[in-house]
C-alpha cells in the first residue's frame, strides 16, 4: 500500500495539491484513504458533503470507549474514496497537535491501515512540525513517502527547511522525502531558483505548479481542479506528479540536508 504524507507552511496549497492527489488515484481505479491531518478538518471538502463531516475528535467523545469501529470515523465520499478528518479543539483551546495523536493511534487499533483496505493513503499535515503531535505520521511510521509542497516565498521555504529535519530525524522508521512541489504564487519565478533550493536540502523538485485561477472556481463547485479543469498546465501536471509519486521508491531517495540558521540567511541572500 502507497502511504504519502504530504507537508507545508500552512496555506501553501497542500490540500489542493495532495485531494488533486487523491482524485486521480481514485479515479484510476485505486480504493484511497485520504486523511486529514489538521484540526481545520478541511481537507476532505472535494469529497464530502459539508453537513457528513464527522471528525475523529467528536467521535471519541460521542462513542463509548471500547465500541469504536472504524465505521465511526472512516467517512464514504465522491470517487469512492474514504476520508478520515483529525479535527481538534476550538480555536485557542488546547492543542491541536494531540487530536492528530490521537486519530493515528485509533487508524493502529481498528486496522484501518490495514494493507488489505487499501491501495493507497494520503494524509494531508499541518506543515508546523515543531508539535509531535503532527510529526505522527512520522514518528510512527504511517507514511513512507513525503512530499513538501513550498512556494518560492522566503517563509515557505524556512517551513520546508525545517520539516526537512523532522524527516531527517525519523528516517529509521523507513521514512524518505521525495522531494519538492512548487505551487507558485508568481509565474515569472526562475526554475533555476528552485532547482537551487531543491540542491541544497540534498532534494529534487518533483513539479512546479503554476498558478491557477480555475482552481477557486474547482473549490467553489466542490470539485479537484483535475476534474474540473483537466486540460490546464496545472492539472496536467498534477496527474503527472501522481505518477511519479507512484513509481518513486524510498530506497531511492536521499537523506534529506537541512540548512542551519546561518546557511539558510545565506542562501537567501543569494536570490537577490
Amino acid at each position: 500500500m502507497e502511504k504519502i504524507a504530504f507537508y507545508g507552511k500552512g496555506g501553501i496549497g497542500k490540500s489542493t495539491v495532495s485531494t488533486n492527489v487523491t482524485a486521480v488515484l481514485a479515479r484510476s481505479g485505486k480504493q484511497v484513504l485520504h486523511v486529514g491531518c489538521d484540526p481545520k478538518h478541511d481537507s476532505s471538502m472535494p469529497f464530502l458533503e459539508p453537513a457528513s463531516v464527522r471528525t475523529v475528535i467528536d467521535t471519541i467523545f460521542e462513542v463509548r470507549a471500547g465500541e469504536l469501529t472504524p465505521e465511526h470515523i472512516v467517512l464514504p465520499g465522491r470517487l469512492g474514496v474514504h476520508c478520515v478528518e483529525s479535527g481538534g479543539p476550538e480555536p485557542g483551546v488546547g492543542c491541536g497537535g494531540r487530536g492528530v495523536s490521537r486519530m493515528f493511534e485509533l487508524l493502529d487499533e481498528l486496522g484501518i491501515l490495514d494493507e488489505t483496505r487499501y491501495d493507497a493513503a494520503v494524509f494531508d499535515v499541518l506543515g508546523d512540525v515543531v508539535c509531535g503531535g503532527f510529526a505522527a505520521p512520522l514518528r510512527r511510521g504511517f507514511a513512507r513517502k513525503v512530499v513538501i509542497v513550498s512556494s518560492e516565498e522566503i517563509m515557505s521555504y524556512y517551513a520546508a527547511n525545517n520539516i526537512c529535519k523532522a524527516v531527517g530525524h525519523y528516517r529509521d522508521n523507513g521514512v524518505a522525502l521525495l522531494g519538492i512541489v512548487f505551487n507558485l504564487r508568481d509565474n515569472r519565478t526562475r526554475r533555476q531558483e528552485l532547482e537551487a533550493f531543491a540542491k541544497s536540502l540534498s532534494t529534487r523538485v518533483l513539479a512546479v505548479l503554476p498558478r491557477e485561477r480555475r482552481v477557486r472556481q474547482a473549490e467553489v463547485a466542490g470539485l479537484t481542479l483535475v476534474e474540473h479543469a483537466p486540460r490546464t498546465a496545472m492539472a496536467r501536471t498534477l496527474k503527472s506528479l501522481t505518477q511519479t509519486l507512484l513509481h518513486t521508491p524510498p530506497e531511492s531517495c536521499a537523506e534529506p540536508t537541512p540548512m542551519d540558521d546561518a546557511a539558510f540567511r545565506e542562501f537567501v541572500r543569494t536570490l537577490g
